[in-house]
């Protein structure tokens, strides 16, 4: 690395949306350093053509330059920041995530319910495993987490490494969205309280004007496509919810959709992979933005660009509880307003949420750590305990058949007896 360069090494960094990245750095404003993206892949033959797309995208960029390599510790070597958005067993392991859960009646998802357990037992060790290899390598580096199941994901990490690591994701950046529309304005305009975890978050007040538009902003949520989510039931609520919680409160349509559908969101995922690795082998990045890559552009390039140019920045992010919110444990990995300045993420302390939003939240990251102890520990007795804790399982007989089948090395291709 060149002196007053800034190495991001991207692990996973052979995926097709890796490119969106690039175009999202240099929407951006320009850092005073040289910023060099190493891409990381385990093989040559998605990454390959993925970078040549990548440094297509970057000619021509004084301050941007983009170099790949299959070699892990070569690629971390010096590295300041380290992205991490592997996807442990491919697009074919988040087609058993998405589908398998069907089988015992329960809609099936990457992050939430038995296809994010499943997800957790297979992640979880590989992460914590390239985790000390990052610790040997770059041991001050900070690690920009976005694997998912995420916060379970960094949770491990806070618990088997001393790497400083901050988790990122765009759904609150939608939900911000969402208010924004329910109210007719722009989400700039707008300041909220934000609690929860990952893909288990809340906002709890709206403000704009230094006004409290919350309850303004729940009557304005009926005009807003794509939350799914019954709109009398936000208002009961008195917050809006992540949209995974549409996999909560309307398990049973959820299931029947999936029940309905042709394709799972994976296998969508694998054609459009197929068919853009096709085109990346001939230099063609025409449809790189049918995989939808919005979370580079959303929290992954700002984020990264006010850590590299030190900056002032506020930013929904997953940190470390530490004090942050009493009622949760000090190690709890919670989703909450940051304020970064000087290359630093810096919690920010919102009121305490409803007691039945902050209950909610409590059941979740017992779960998330329950399931955390059961992974590192391969602990059967423990895992059955987490899947009792997962709001989509309905009962004891149904979580161990849940547990018979995925723990502890599923076969991710192995169909449901």
């Amino acid at each position: 690395m060149q002196a007053g360069e800034v190495k991001v090494v991207v692990l996973g960094g052979s995926a097709v949306g890796t490119p969106e990245l690039v175009n999202a750095l240099l929407r951006q404003t320009p850092p005073e350093t040289v910023i060099h993206l190493v891409l990381h892949g385990r093989t040559s033959d998605k990454l390959l053509p993925v970078t040549q797309i990548a440094q297509q995208l970057a000619q021509g960029c004084e301050w941007l330059k983009v170099t790949a390599t299959t070699h892990l510790e070569e690629a971390l070597s010096g590295a300041d920041y380290v992205i991490n958005q592997v996807r442990i067993g491919g697009l074919a392991a988040r087609v058993f995530d998405e589908t398998f859960p069907v089988a015992f009646g329960i809609p099936g998802e990457e992050t939430v319910g038995p296809g994010g357990f499943a997800n957790a037992l297979r992640t979880v060790p590989e992460v914590v495993r390239m985790a000390q290899t990052i610790q040997q390598f770059a041991p001050d580096s900070l690690l920009l987490s976005f694997t998912n199941p995420a916060s379970v994901v960094q949770y491990a990490v806070t618990r088997t490494s001393q790497l400083k690591v901050i988790g990122l994701c765009d759904a609150p950046v939608t939900m911000i969205g969402w208010a924004a529309q329910a109210l007719s304005c722009s989400p700039a305009e707008l300041s909220v309280d934000y609690v929860g975890m990952h893909h288990y978050g809340f906002i709890t007040k709206v403000v704009r004007d230094g006004v409290d538009v919350t309850e303004a902003m729940l009557q304005g949520l009926a005009t807003v496509t794509g939350i799914d989510i019954d709109v009398d039931i936000l208002q009961s609520l008195g917050a809006l919810p992540s949209p995974y919680f549409k996999y909560f409160f309307h398990s049973d349509r959820m299931l029947n959709k999936q029940q309905q559908q042709k394709q799972s969101r994976a296998e969508q995922l694998q054609q459009i992979e197929a068919e853009l690795i096709a085109q990346f082998k001939i230099n063609q990045s025409g449809g790189l933005g049918r995989r939808s890559a919005k979370w580079y552009d959303a929290i992954i390039a700002p984020v990264l660009v006010t850590l590299i140019r030190r900056i002032p920045g506020s930013y929904i992010l997953n940190v470390t509880n530490g004090s942050t919110h009493s009622w949760l444990p000090a190690d709890a990995i919670i989703e909450t307003p940051c304020f970064i300045d000087h290359g630093q993420a810096r919690p920010v302390a919102v009121p305490l949420p409803k007691s039945p939003i902050a209950a909610r939240i409590q059941r979740n990251c017992a779960y998330e750590q329950v399931m955390v102890e059961a992974i590192l520990e391969q602990s059967e007795s423990k895992a059955l305990q987490a899947l009792l804790m997962n709001e989509l399982v309905p009962n004891a007989d149904t979580a161990r058949a849940i547990l018979k089948h995925i723990f502890p090395n599923a076969d991710p291709m192995r169909s449901v007896a």
